[in-house]
């Protein structure tokens, strides 16, 4: 029995010590193989981790850098334009720059030439036939008050002085009548005046018993004999259109070229 019990204490111990190598072989096995392995388990993530950091902020960099290349690339066109447009604009300015002066220039040379222009008119109004006389004098006194003002332009005073001589004009290829107080013989009379373009005035009273024309020689009124009465009294009416033009025989008189 006590040899017995030896041989199995023997085994116990035997057994004890292989299992306490096996644990010691164990932990330097953990020590030397797996913790490295750990590690560079460990390490290598955190490079992928790195690596996708990276590749995100490089492709976001990448994009920046796209819209930063579109955006110059726009703002090189938008300067080109910009430069054309002052170009543009300095050429229009100098244009208009010599406009203005050539403007100036005319305008300094149409000031006399309209002051001319308005003594002529005056000139011929004056020596006219006398008809119309308050509406063509004041016709005269407006143009005057219109080239003194300075708010008018010239382009504005040259059109009135223009359009008072077409007025002026138009009056040789018409014919009108109109009712006005005159002398003759020195008495006043208002009597019906019919005016035969720049030829010829001729009057005749309400009545229609007396009649006469204008002398252009002596700048009267003169009468007529009363057999004038009806071809007077007939022009009266086609100028009132009250008849159709008719041919009519009228005394024009002595011309005068003035």
């Amino acid at each position: 029995m006590t040899r017995k019990k030896s041989l199995v204490f023997m085994i116990t111990s035997c057994c004890l010590l292989l299992l306490s190598g096996n644990s010691g072989i164990a932990i330097d096995t953990e020590r030397k193989i797996e913790k490295p392995v750990r590690q560079s388990i460990k390490t290598r993530q955190a490079n992928q981790q790195a690596e996708e950091k990276w590749r995100l902020e490089k492709e976001k960099l990448t994009d920046r850098f796209e819209k930063l290349q579109a955006e110059q690339t726009q703002l090189q066109q938008q300067r080109q334009e910009l430069q054309d447009y002052v170009v543009t604009t300095r050429e229009r300015i100098a244009t208009k720059e010599k406009q203005l002066a050539d403007i100036e220039q005319i305008s300094n040379q149409i000031q006399p030439f309209l002051k001319e222009m308005l003594t002529l008119l005056k000139t011929q109004v004056s020596d006219d036939f006398p008809f119309l006389s308050e509406e063509r004098e004041k016709r005269i006194e407006n143009l005057e008050h219109l080239m003194i003002d300075p708010d008018v332009s010239v382009s504005e005073k040259y059109r009135k002085v223009m359009e008072a001589f077409l007025v002026e004009a138009e009056y040789g290829t018409t014919i009108e009548i109109y009712q006005e107080t005159i002398d003759i013989d020195g008495q006043t009379m208002l009597v019906d005046i019919f005016r035969l373009g720049r030829i010829s005035l001729f009057y005749q009273s309400l009545d229609r018993k007396q009649c006469g024309f204008y002398n252009v020689a002596d700048n009267v009124w003169q009468s007529l004999p009363a057999t004038h009465n009806p071809s007077i009294h007939a022009a009266i009416d086609i100028a009132a259109k009250r008849q159709p033009v008719e041919m009519l025989t009228l005394p024009i008189g002595r011309m005068v070229i003035r």
